[in-house]
């Protein structure tokens, strides 16, 4: 766990995010719960509409509410508060309906006898005894956000969840530990602050006007606590959220390479320029959700790699562009999007077929066509990803015909483990990936070049490269800077060594760049 603290100051910031964001998003919860379960209390109609309604966003999984949004709200904070807000409103509208609902009559016959109008009955009766019900359906809330909350860093809001889906990218289990924990303790730490409001009903006396001076005091305390937390919190953070004249947003896919080239970006422009440089890395879904963020301006740079720029963005066929593939790559990009890509950094990294050494050399498989004829004897493991893309495995089994016994769909970067355990015998992987030297795997030639080349460079909003002149200059070093080899040994000292992407990238730039 030493690794853990020397990245104190990164827990730090994630667990603030992680508040406010909960935080936010329960209080947005509360208000608006609140209020659409009183109003389906006293609106049939509404009733009606609203209960199915809200039954029928919570079928909807989270992490696919988080992308739908995506071309609405674009990635990032607002996203977020939205989705969790959502997810958020069943248990606090039922609860709240029900609670009221289930006042005794007699009671309200009672006040009415008496001359109470609409508005006594509502907060003297109604809403005092049915807010135990109220709580209950917070307590669960609360964890749930909490919990969602995780699932958030996918879409560059940041939090625990970040810490989590980075160490499944880096293959860091200490970083997976920690986020859990954290998040779990987050959780726990959420339901016991809301429990001391519903523990003998104390919120309930302090509302009717019947607590005693130590309750108040009590449940007033807890309130400061957490609202100096919530300062402090939001106090810390504030830097990382400023939009004055210096600040820039990188972004980066979820996979090693890109959080090391991302750090290679930010850190090349913090050393040379006075940028704020905000970090928006680990995106889920890559160049899905990246490049529409890229074109609303919730995020001005990242490193691309061309087939996916040529074939799923601008939605050419490879083969058919020829010699001018990057000349129409830079022209399109340009032209459509008011995007500009800055050269390439100098690798490939391709798509690749993969089985173990042992396999090749008993079967004498060396090449994509010497796998067909025992494809069948084995099980194909890939992202889910790869199973869409026309440059993958839809067009990869017109070239080669192959017949797997299965095909098991995974994370991309689960494919080694299952490779590892023997889960699948063949995967598909990346020419710089670090595993393929950690697992002793054999990469399979291509010998009907049906991959495309995958080079990486930086794509950047020409409105910030105007904004910052000097911005193109620094980027521009970075050129044909890393093979595939050096891109493959930064990839195995995160993944293996278990080093920061962070200390990999500064330890590029120290060597290569800033000599």
């Amino acid at each position: 766990m030493t690794d853990i603290w020397a990245r104190k100051s990164y827990f730090l910031t994630l667990f603030c995010e992680h508040i406010l964001i909960s935080f936010l998003a329960l209080f947005l919860v509360t208000i608006l719960g609140i209020s659409i379960g009183v109003l389906v209390f006293y609106s049939k109609r509404s009733r009606a509409i609203i209960l199915p309604l809200v039954n029928f966003l919570y079928t909807i999984p989270s992490i696919a509410m988080f992308g739908l949004l995506i071309p609405l709200v674009g990635i990032g904070f607002n996203n977020a508060i939205i989705v969790l807000v959502l997810y958020g409103l069943l248990p606090i509208v039922r609860n709240t309906y029900t609670g009221i609902k289930e006042v005794p009559h007699q009671y309200i016959n009672a006040a009415r006898g008496l001359g109470s109008t609409k508005k006594q009955i509502f907060f003297k009766i109604y809403f005092p005894l049915a807010l135990p019900s109220i709580l209950s359906g917070l307590r669960v809330t609360t964890v749930m956000v909490i919990a969602l909350t995780g699932l958030a860093a996918l879409i560059g809001a940041g939090g625990l969840g970040q810490a989590i889906f980075r160490g499944l990218n880096t293959m860091n289990t200490d970083l997976i530990v920690a986020g859990s924990l954290g998040i779990s303790l987050f959780a726990i730490l959420g339901d016991k602050f809301i429990g001391q409001f519903e523990k003998d009903a104390k919120l309930q006396r302090i509302i009717s006007g019947n607590a005693s001076i130590k309750t108040k005091i009590k449940i007033f305390t807890n309130i400061f606590v957490l609202l100096l937390l919530l300062i402090t919190s939001f106090s810390f953070l504030n830097p990382q959220y400023k939009s004055d004249n210096n600040t820039i947003t990188i972004a980066s896919k979820p996979t090693s390479e890109q959080f090391i080239l991302g750090e290679i970006l930010a850190q090349q422009i913090e050393n040379n320029t006075n940028i704020h440089v905000i970090r928006k890395f680990g995106i889920g879904g890559g160049t899905t959700n990246i490049h529409p963020a890229l074109l609303s301006g919730d995020i001005d740079a990242y490193v691309e790699y061309t087939g996916t720029a040529i074939m799923n963005v601008l939605k050419y066929n490879y083969s058919d562009l020829g010699n001018k593939s990057l000349e129409i790559l830079y022209s399109e990009y340009e032209k459509r999007y008011n995007l500009e890509w800055l050269g390439l950094l100098g690798f490939n990294n391709t798509y690749a077929i993969a089985i173990s050494e042992q396999e090749a050399n008993n079967k004498r498989i060396t090449t994509c066509s010497d796998l067909v004829p025992y494809s069948s004897n084995y099980i194909f493991g890939a992202e889910f990803d790869f199973f869409e893309r026309p440059d993958a495995y839809n067009g990869l089994i017109k070239v080669y015909p192959f017949k797997f016994h299965k095909l098991s769909e995974m994370d991309i970067n689960l494919r080694y483990k299952a490779m590892e355990e023997a889960k699948v015998q063949v995967i598909d992987a990346f020419t710089t990936d670090a595993q393929i030297e950690a697992l002793n795997l054999k990469i399979l030639k291509d010998d009907k070049n049906f991959f495309p080349s995958y080079k990486a460079g930086i794509v950047v909003r020409k409105d910030i490269l105007r904004k910052y002149p000097k911005l193109k200059s620094i980027l521009i070093l970075l050129n044909n800077s890393i093979n595939t080899n050096e891109m493959r040994k930064m990839n195995y000292e995160v993944e293996i060594n278990k080093k920061s992407p962070k200390q990999v990238a500064k330890n590029f730039l120290e060597n290569n760049i800033n000599k």
